[in-house]
């Protein structure tokens, strides 16, 4: 028996269904929380990712529904990562002494 090796995908946009063989438009977008359209196309970015649209409607369509990235340094980013964490577990407000009880 052959199995077809045929992926269906979804466009991200108008949520139908199509084929990649038969018609696929690629656009890079960024972000992890908030997704934002890059100034420059970055694919080696491990925040970008590659979207698949079944035509070039769409993309134009969730483009200019898509803000613009705004450049942030990565140490910045990291800062913000652990104050999240941080602020979610407990340990922020938490005198020193106090910590090694929030941590259980």
């Amino acid at each position: 028996m052959i199995e077809e090796s045929r992926h269906e995908k979804v466009c991200p946009l108008c949520n139908k269904v199509f084929y990649p063989e038969n018609k696929v438009v690629q656009k890079t977008f960024c972000g992890e929380e908030v997704v934002c359209a890059p100034t420059v196309e970055k694919r080696s970015s491990s925040e970008c990712r590659v979207y698949d649209f079944c035509s070039e409607e769409c993309v134009a369509d969730y483009t200019e529904k898509t803000p613009e990235c705004t450049y942030e340094p990565g140490w910045k980013k990291l800062m913000g990562k652990i104050n999240k964490v941080s602020r979610s577990s407990g340990i922020a407000g938490a005198r020193p002494h106090s910590i090694r009880s929030a941590c259980k």
